[in-house]
């Protein structure tokens, strides 16, 4: 198995946990300052990775603007999601935001000639299956 995929695997698993302990948080306290809580122990995480790995800083204007980007776009879905969390059930909201990843093939496709091969568009196809049962 490729490096990649022990992270992508990981990844996958760390957020299962996050959503799940998001709910949990929005149950007892107002989903902003659960967010808030959530990003200052993510910083914590990512800033002693950081240090620990000894890796150069790079100041390259176009990376840290596509990085702020990035970072108000999720600062602002992930405030959305602790709301949709607060309010609904956490199988449906993760189910429905999960599908974010729909949105990125389609971007990668368009903007960063990423090619998806037909059984790519069907796993895709069920994915959205999925999510409109799940929804239900």
């Amino acid at each position: 198995m490729g490096n990649y995929l022990v992270y992508a695997v990981s990844a996958m698993a760390l957020y299962a946990g996050w959503a799940f302990f998001a709910k949990l948080a929005t149950d007892v306290i107002p989903p902003e300052q659960s967010v808030i809580f959530t990003y200052v122990s993510s910083i914590l995480i990512v800033s002693g990775y950081f240090f620990a790995s000894n890796t150069p800083m790079e100041v390259e204007p176009r990376g840290i603007g596509f990085s702020l980007l990035a970072g108000v776009l999720i600062g602002a879905g992930t405030l959305a999601y602790y709301i949709a969390l607060d309010t609904g059930s956490a199988t449906v909201v993760t189910s429905i935001s999960g599908m974010y990843i729909v949105g990125t093939a389609i971007l990668g496709m368009i903007f960063l000639g990423d090619t998806l091969s037909g059984t790519n568009f069907v796993g895709i196809a069920f994915a959205v299956g999925a999510v409109v049962l799940l929804a239900q």
